[in-house]
């Protein structure tokens, strides 16, 4: 520990010797990028699955370089992007009826509601062009027009796990341990977008330790999959995309992702929850939209349609897709069922390459919605169809499972808005059965003070899959709460966000024998003490039970868990070109006599020249934790539409580089280094997964053309 602390003082001085020589620049910093970075932390917290977030940030990336029209049709993306609130759309809304469009950015200073933080995150994403019709888009004019993108990227762990030290000929003795394909990790993106008219894609994925077309397995091997050898690669996804075409609004064969209302009848794609954007909580869904992600089994495949008459939308979907399951022997008529979706996606062992496409899951239904100037309307439903069926456990946390081979969902939701209140929810439920509902208020007292409310009470029989609403939970169903957010504006450059979050799980869930209760909270304070020099202090807290031992007998007991969090994070640029970066971050975690505490400190550097064709980005983090529940998640940067947000657990330091070079107009190259060295252990990791040594490095080479 006293090593750590020598380390950081280090680091503080070199930190703000070059802050001492930074200069004054009348320009505004977009703290867009640090809240996503923030939000993708907590998700990750939350799950043991490497997710690709693309389909989170692939809109962000899209508008930053493709700016939105403020005057134009499209305004509304700047709600789904959550770069404004609903009080602030329609007061650009009015300003622009009663002054006509906005000519200049400089004029959004004058409409109200718009404070300096708004603005900072809302301009690199617009434009004040005239509006214009949309028009006709012919195919011809549109394969001129529009963009290509091309990018390959090779990745992988130099240090190999003792998963790969059993020849794949000899995987059958170990059919859940070996891995029969080589470590390299490979990704193709192509994609077509003509300003969002339409578009098509491709993505393919082969992860880590599947296999490769030459990869050699045995016969044994073979005939434990039943003779059948994995394709490659091991994961592709394709779409084609129309808009704005007559009265079909949207339109879309391939793989796609649905969203409406609150998440909570139909939502298939990934949901960004609780964060210091405190009252960012209500959803804004973008109905069909492609999808382009590698995650495997969170998607539609098939077939759907907007159709739009004046206020009056209706969207129609068929799908008929493959997904991973866990297939149980057959019973004693011989039937198979599945006893749960795998969402892992990777296919490396004979254990997993027997559950791929192990589950058919057909769904079809409707979504019809309303919208008038002042509220909206919407009506959803959807069959959903599995074979084999869906066989659940007989522990008692399991009674609400599903099980069968058919689900019906039903919901309806709803938007109101007067004045400064906005009214907004929705109810779900499977047909005779309890109803669940979401339901949340948005007040704006004034142009510096804003309030969120938001109830939930999702029943525990309540049954659904593609559905992902504001929730604590980590399934959709078994949980009340009430939910209350702020964010104020104390001063010019000084912003309050905090957030309470109450919550009960009526019923029993997986290693909590017993109703319980939690809860959460979070202020964070932000300073933009210069135009290139911001920062943040963030205290949160969490509560929830849990089952521990008793010392009294076999059954465990409910223990109470506690997760204390301060953060204190600094961004400043020496030169337009030189931006660094400092967290220092502790965190103390307390369970039923156990208690642990950990700390991160880490300095970044990212070198951006205007005209320079080479860039870097250069982390140094050193790190001290008692154990893995004090462990910290830290964002970091990476290759276009990867995604790395590493624990840091143990004790040890980590440091990543990253270049990025344009050879020329047209095409990227980036090169990524990053090695994580415990000072604590010798080996790494558990089960196939293990490795001798005390570091761990990853590469990883990317390369991009667009045409």
């Amino acid at each position: 520990m006293k090593l750590f602390f020598r380390h950081i003082i280090i680091l503080v001085l070199l930190a703000f010797t070059l802050q001492a020589e930074a200069g004054i620049s009348d320009t505004l910093q977009s703290n867009t990028t640090d809240q996503i970075n923030n939000q993708l932390e907590n998700m990750a917290e939350n799950t043991d699955l490497q997710l690709d977030f693309s389909d989170l940030t692939g809109d962000y990336l899209y508008y930053s370089t493709h700016t939105i029209n403020i005057n134009g049709n499209q305004s509304d993306k700047l709600l789904q992007l959550h770069l404004i609130n609903e009080y602030q759309f329609i007061s650009i809304q009015n300003y622009i009826r009663q002054n006509g469009p906005i000519l200049s950015k400089y004029e959004l200073q004058f409409i109200p509601g718009l404070d300096r933080y708004t603005l900072s995150q809302l301009l690199p994403f617009i434009n004040t062009t005239p509006p214009s019709k949309s028009g006709h888009l012919s195919l011809r004019k549109a394969l001129k027009s529009g963009q290509h993108q091309i990018i390959l990227r090779y990745q992988q762990q130099i240090e190999k796990p003792s998963a790969y030290k059993t020849p794949p000929d000899s995987a059958f003795e170990h059919p859940g341990s070996t891995y029969l394909g080589p470590p390299e990790k490979l990704y193709l993106r192509y994609g077509f977008n003509a300003s969002e008219r339409i578009r098509f894609g491709i993505t393919a994925e082969k992860d880590a330790g599947e296999i490769f077309p030459f990869s050699p397995v045995g016969d044994s091997v073979l005939q434990l999959l039943h003779g059948k050898k994995p394709g490659f690669p091991d994961f592709l996804s394709a779409f084609a995309y129309v808009s704005g075409i007559g009265i079909l609004k949207t339109a879309i064969i391939g793989d796609y992702h649905l969203e409406f209302g609150q998440g909570l009848t139909l939502w298939s794609g990934l949901t960004f929850g609780k964060s210091s954007a405190a009252c960012n909580v209500k959803y804004f869904g973008r109905g069909i939209r492609p999808n382009t992600s590698v995650n495997e089994n969170r998607f539609f495949h098939g077939a759907a349609a907007t159709l739009g008459y004046k206020d009056v939308d209706i969207t129609l979907f068929y799908s008929n897709q493959k997904a991973d399951g866990n297939l149980l022997p057959p019973d004693s008529v011989g039937k198979e069922s599945i006893s749960s979706i795998q969402e892992s996606g990777n296919h490396r062992t004979i254990n997993e390459l027997l559950d791929k496409n192990a589950l058919r899951i057909r769904a079809y239904g409707l979504h019809v919605s309303y919208a008038h100037q002042h509220y909206s309307v919407g009506a959803t439903y959807y069959k959903t169809l599995f074979n084999p069926p869906l066989k659940s456990g007989n522990k008692p946390y399991q009674r609400f499972y599903f099980q069968g081979n058919q689900l019906q969902n039903i919901g309806i939701d709803f938007n109101y808005s007067f004045q400064k209140v906005m009214v907004y929810g929705e109810m779900a439920g499977n047909p005779g059965k309890n109803v669940s509902a979401v339901v949340g208020i948005d007040t704006y007292l004034n142009d510096r003070l804003r309030f969120s409310l938001l109830y939930r009470n999702i029943s525990r029989s309540y049954q659904v899959l593609f559905a992902s609403p504001f929730i604590e939970n980590s399934r959709v169903n078994n949980e009340r709460g009430i939910y209350l957010g702020m964010v104020a504006l104390l001063a010019k450059n000084i912003q309050l966000s905090a957030y309470a979050d109450y919550y009960s799980f009526p019923w029993l869930k997986y290693r909590v024998n017993a109703p319980s209760t939690g809860k959460a909270f979070l202020v964070q304070l932000n300073y933009d003490l210069l135009p290139k020099l911001s920062m943040y202090f963030r205290f949160r807290y969490k509560e929830k039970q849990e089952n521990v031992s008793s010392d009294y007998g076999h059954t465990d007991i409910l223990g109470t868990t506690n997760d204390f969090s301060y953060r204190y994070f600094i961004t400043y640029s020496i030169f337009d070109f030189l931006q660094l970066k400092n967290r220092l971050e502790y965190v103390l975690y307390k369970n039923e006599g156990i208690r642990e505490k950990g700390v991160l400190f880490y300095q970044d550097l990212l070198y951006r020249p205007a005209s320079f064709p080479l860039e870097f980005s250069f982390r140094y983090a050193l790190f001290d934790t008692d154990g893995w529940e004090s462990r910290i998640y830290a964002y970091e940067n990476d290759v276009l539409y990867a995604f790395s947000i590493p624990p840091y657990y143990g004790k040890g330091e980590r440091i990543y580089l990253m270049l990025r070079w344009k050879p020329a107009k047209r095409m990227s190259l980036w090169l990524r280094f990053a090695r994580t060295t415990w000072f604590d252990r010798t080996e790494i990791g558990s089960g196939p997964n293990l490795i001798s040594g005390n570091h761990k490095t990853e590469i990883k080479m990317q390369w991009m053309y667009k045409f």
